[in-house]
């Protein structure tokens, strides 16, 4: 070769190089750092600038008992919290955990897309997936979501390198991650069909199946889960009784019907109205590509059955969460990553496409923006019309007058007693009491359905103890139905103000055993 022709290859090669640098994946490395470091900031600063809601409130209370596992849920969540609370019991440490979930969830997605696709793909993903409400809010709130997302993650990363790589362990270490992700939610099971219907559809996974280390695999699952099915083996299984039998409306086609429809427009809010279409035509798309694309593939397996079943059971109970679908959805983000790559690299988007991105950012930008600027200022809500605002599914009045109301149980504990405990009516609730006062006065929760309190022995009061029983806004069960056995006054309320805004209203009743009051 002359070296004429040597130096116009490498002029072309570096001008092939200019060119690509978009697609060059260090950059958008860089880019995926900057975006989940500035995110992990903003869930920092909510952390450190807002309380605990009730229901954040009810996992840190499960932490003060120590267990293999919860009624309601599996152990991680509460392992967790007991672990970072060891440094400090304020909000901020409840909530260092999930936080600390969600940096390697946001890293695990984007390291997924990069991976099946492109760099830029994973950044794609990722962008998606942190300006969605749910993954937003379990991001930094405790919740057995938290934990969840990165062990699921984790998980398809161990099928998508088994698709390629023929490591006998990959399996092993596939089978003890969803055993550690049913630690942190039912809905881990799911992962097992994933991984069979994944084994079983596509032809480079087929080997596995005649492989031991792809049965070690379930072994190993079946090992990590141990501790749960002790807990529930030893007590009667009432955590299958709860979700398959408790918690199971009466079906019918107008239930089925009716839950079905809540159950569809719920989705709307948490998994942005603007992406969400976005990401069910990802799904379609991925279906369709699976006949021959292997990756896609894996994306349609992991979010079809997983979505279907999960919105199934969303219309089978009372009390259905429109966030349970969340893991039904993280596939969709990367399958959404691979075709905006797709559409950016064929050349310039259109304007229509770019419009579209734009407004699915800033309306997410502003939302959070107006959420967290709302959290700050209570004022605030009154420029909200009232039809649209609703202060009983407000989680920000939930966090707040608990120091005002544990300053006046204590008063009134002081004047009933040493031995005056605190009742009252709602799971939550009462271990919000529980966690903001440090449990003193002792908290029970004779509520009017099973709770976790019913195995940590604190659902009946003590028979001759005094017992503050305590209702708010929202919470307000008769005292009388309850504990038919005591006789109650109501004392003085307790108002909780922010800025001139009646927050809540917690009212406190002081109730004495039957045969004590007739004196």
């Amino acid at each position: 070769m002359t070296p004429f022709a040597r130096a116009e290859r490498a002029i072309a090669a570096r001008s092939s190089d200019a060119f690509d640098w978009a697609n060059y994946f260090p950059r958008w490395r860089a880019r995926a750092a900057v975006l989940i470091a500035f995110s992990t900031a903003f869930r920092v600063l909510i952390a450190a600038t807002t309380h605990t809601a009730n229901g954040e409130a009810y996992y840190q209370a499960w932490a003060r008992f120590p267990s293999a596992s919860y009624y309601d849920h599996p152990p991680l969540v509460a392992w967790m919290v007991w672990l970072t609370t060891r440094v400090s019991s304020s909000d901020f440490f409840v909530r260092v955990g999930p936080i600390a979930c969600a940096a390697i969830f946001s890293a695990l997605v984007f390291r997924l897309g990069e991976r099946m696709f492109s760099a830029r793909a994973g950044f794609i993903a990722l962008v998606a997936v942190t300006i969605l409400p749910a993954f937003f809010v379990t991001s930094y709130a405790l919740n057995p979501e938290s934990p969840l997302a990165p062990l699921w993650m984790l998980a398809l990363l161990q099928l998508e390198t088994m698709r390629r790589r023929d490591e006998w362990f990959r399996p092993v270490l596939l089978g003890l991650t969803i055993g550690v992700a049913f630690l942190a939610k039912y809905s881990a099971v799911l992962l097992v069909f994933v991984t069979l219907a994944y084994a079983i559809a596509s032809p480079t996974m087929r080997r596995w199946l005649k492989r031991p280390s792809f049965y070690l695999g379930g072994l190993a699952a079946a090992i990590a889960v141990t501790p749960v099915i002790a807990w529930n083996v030893e007590r009667g299984w009432p955590t299958l009784r709860l979700h398959f039998v408790e918690r199971v409306s009466s079906i019918g086609p107008a239930t089925i019907a009716n839950h079905a429809w809540h159950a569809a427009i719920g989705q709307l809010g948490p998994f942005h109205p603007l992406v969400l279409p976005a990401l069910l035509f990802s799904l379609g798309v991925a279906i369709w590509r699976s006949k021959s694309d292997d990756r896609f593939r894996l994306l349609a397996l992991a979010s079809w059955p997983v979505l279907a079943f999960l919105f199934s059971a969303m219309v089978r109970v009372r009390d259905p969460e429109s966030h349970w679908t969340m893991v039904g959805y993280i596939p969709l983000t990367i399958a959404l990553g691979a075709l905006l790559d797709e559409a950016f690299s064929r050349g310039e988007p259109s304007r229509a496409l770019r419009a579209y991105v734009f407004a699915c950012l800033a309306s997410s930008i502003v939302a959070f923006g107006a959420v967290y600027a709302l959290s700050q200022s209570p004022r605030l809500r009154r420029a909200i019309p009232a039809r649209f605002y609703d202060a009983n599914k407000d989680p920000f009045n939930e966090m707040t007058g608990f120091a005002e109301l544990h300053a006046a149980l204590a008063a009134d504990a002081a004047a009933l007693g040493d031995d005056t405990v605190v009742a009252s009516c709602q799971y939550a609730l009462c271990a919000h009491i529980l966690t903001s006062s440090d449990d003193a006065p002792r908290v029970y929760c004779p509520s009017a359905t099973r709770t976790e309190f019913d195995f940590v022995d604190r659902r009946t009061p003590p028979t001759n103890a005094p017992v503050l029983y305590v209702t708010d806004d929202h919470y307000h069960d008769d005292a009388r139905e309850l504990m038919p056995e005591r006789d109650c006054r109501p004392l003085a309320p307790v108002r909780v103000e922010r800025d001139g805004v009646l927050m809540r209203t917690y009212q406190i009743s002081a109730c004495a055993p039957s045969e004590q009051a007739s004196r």
